[in-house]
């Protein structure tokens, strides 16, 4: 039986796929080696990256690791967000993905 429940905490990434896009993603996932990789796509020259944390602590420490990468222009979205409770505002480090 396929369990399709969200984790309780996570951070994602969403990158622009292309030569430069794909040096980010190696050092990305150099950077998050210890994390749990939930999950990741490419659709439409975006690639997606989604790792689960046991506890908010740990996806916000995660968060701030990651928040080097945000000067990076082909750094679309890096969020970290809480599934399981609502009244977690999530932390958005870097948002392009609502821009024309």
């Amino acid at each position: 039986m396929l369990n399709f429940k969200l984790p309780d905490y996570e951070v994602f990434i969403h990158i622009a796929y292309s030569a430069f896009g794909e040096k980010l993603e190696e050092e990305i996932l150099s950077e998050t080696a210890g994390y749990e990789l939930e999950g990741s796509t490419l659709y439409k020259g975006v690639k997606d990256f989604h790792w689960q944390f046991a506890n908010w602590d740990q996806a916000v420490e995660a968060g701030e690791k990651l928040k080097k990468f945000c000067p990076n222009p082909n750094l679309l979205l890096l969020k970290v967000k809480s599934n399981s409770d609502e009244s977690i505002v999530p932390i958005i480090h870097k948002d392009l993905t609502k821009q024309n």
